[in-house]
């Protein structure tokens, strides 16, 4: 059964007594997910250790989040009307996990601001507020068109119908990424660039299995090029997972 890394988020609280606490966490959705996707679920809390984290499993998460990426990261100022993180806790934590996953060029899925930090980090831009993708007291549905050809296509056809919980949105792609999916009033829904993949949507939320499924396959295909490309048999690929492991363990 695969390891994958998931990327955890924070809520900042106030104690009973007053200290000002963190609460990191992972999307209850993932859980079960997990289960029936069937990989084991690896929460990152931090940046330490990252590196090897990266060469001990076959993917990654990017999960969605509730705080914003700071417009600094695609040479903005903040949109007044809104509210950024004091500290760029998940933003640097996420791009950090990207470098080392895609130094390994292992599969990544970016998922709603996933997919905005995966756009980030290779050099795109953010709308920092669009109206109509979200609402307070519903979860809301919207129409997407999907391209042929794409990561998506063989899980949703043409035509398809999603979540919508986001208020940001992918407005300069970053190069190389093409678009695969957009919703009827022209968002970006979803991009791709080989193995990394991102979509504007939470998948979880509505207990995709067979979008994660898809995912598992470009891992399974990841370590399938690895024999090829590196000409290595079973046994010296297995000899160097379990070095890695052993380094952990130091």
């Amino acid at each position: 059964m695969k390891i994958i890394a998931i990327s955890a988020r924070s809520i900042d609280y106030k104690s009973a007594i007053g200290l000002e606490k963190r609460r990191l966490y992972v999307n209850g959705f993932f859980s079960e997910v997990a289960e029936k996707a069937g990989f084991i679920m690896f929460p990152v809390c931090s940046q330490n250790g990252v590196k090897e984290i990266a060469s001990m499993c076959s993917g990654l998460i990017i999960a969605g989040r509730d705080r914003d990426i700071h417009p600094k990261y695609y040479g903005e100022k903040p949109d007044n009307r809104l509210e950024y993180p004091i500290d760029n806790y998940e933003d640097e934590l996420d791009f950090k996990l990207i470098e080392e996953f895609e130094k390994k060029d292992k599969p990544i899925f970016g998922i709603c601001s996933g997919l905005q930090s995966l756009n980030v980090y290779f050099g795109g831009t953010l709308k920092q507020h669009i109206e109509n993708h979200a609402s307070e007291d519903t979860l809301i549905k919207h129409n997407i068109s999907i391209e042929k050809d794409s990561f998506l296509y063989s899980l949703y056809g043409k035509l398809s119908k999603v979540n919508t919980i986001h208020h940001q949105a992918i407005n300069r792609v970053a190069n190389g990424f093409k678009i695969t999916a957009t919703a009827e009033d022209g968002t970006i829904e979803a991009i791709e660039k080989g193995n990394l993949i991102g979509v504007q949507w939470h998948p979880e939320v509505d207990l995709e299995y067979d979008t994660f499924k898809k995912f598992l396959e470009l891992c399974n295909e990841y370590i399938s090029n690895f024999y090829v490309e590196k000409g290595d048999s079973l046994r010296v690929y297995t000899k160097k997972l379990l070095e890695e492991r052993e380094i952990l363990d130091k």
